[in-house]
């Protein structure tokens, strides 16, 4: 009789502290999922993959995307894979784990096991991403032959990069416009963490003034006794 001994293509093992930074990064960035809201390919999933020995998390609506890289603890010579799971139980994940547990993510090309404490926990089935997120990087962070003009924001989309900091707690995080025909916010946290804010069109209206000429004035005026 023969015995065949499998294990996981890839896993992941650390705390419930560090899985739940990285989930936590990216999945305020994920759409809308509910009656109200009519769910689109993979924008209420988290897309994931596994090259080159590391972790890729990617999620996104369309207005703001984010990418977490994070190295594996084990992984296959050579394996690599992409697919999606639901963005709920990722996000169930995140609120039910201690932050002192002993996590193990095993990765399959259909299925992701969350293990804690050496209990299996959960058993997440995956399906096949269709995201294009580096179609998106890639539009954006194409060199820019031309300086930025200014650009709309919502500011709940730069809320949404909070969550990112305790990914490296203490370094500063760098945010830029860029891109060459449509600029956007990005924003990196060493080679740990990217994300795109796209901006608000701004569709059949007249050129805007410069949105600094009703701030000028400050500076002719002249400062208070004891003020800088």
């Amino acid at each position: 009789m023969t015995t065949t001994v499998t294990r996981p293509s890839a896993l992941l093992h650390t705390s419930g502290r560090d899985i739940k930074n990285l989930l936590g990064a990216v999945l305020p960035h994920l759409d809308t999922d509910g009656p109200d809201y009519p769910e689109l390919p993979d924008l209420t999933r988290v897309h994931v993959e596994i090259h080159n020995g590391e972790l890729r998390l990617i999620c996104s609506d369309r207005y703001t995307m984010a990418v977490v890289r994070n190295p594996l603890t084990s992984a296959v010579e050579d394996f690599s894979c992409q697919f999606s799971i639901p963005g709920q139980e990722a996000r169930d994940v995140t609120r039910s784990l201690k932050d002192t547990a002993s996590v193990t993510l095993s990765f399959e090309a259909d299925q992701l096991v969350v293990a804690v404490d050496d209990y299996s926990y959960a058993v997440i089935p995956s399906r096949e991403s269709t995201l294009q997120w580096r179609k998106a990087l890639a539009r954006v962070l194409t060199p820019a032959a031309t300086p930025a003009s200014p650009i709309l924001i919502n500011p709940d989309y730069l809320a949404r990069l909070e969550p990112a900091r305790r990914l490296d707690e203490g370094t500063p995080m760098v945010i830029q416009m860029h891109g060459e025909h449509k600029k956007a916010v990005v924003a990196t946290l060493g080679t740990h963490f990217l994300a795109l804010i796209m901006p608000i069109l701004r569709t059949g209206e007249a050129p805007q003034p410069n949105p600094l000429d009703g701030w000028f004035d400050l500076l002719d005026e002249e400062p208070q006794d004891g003020a800088l």
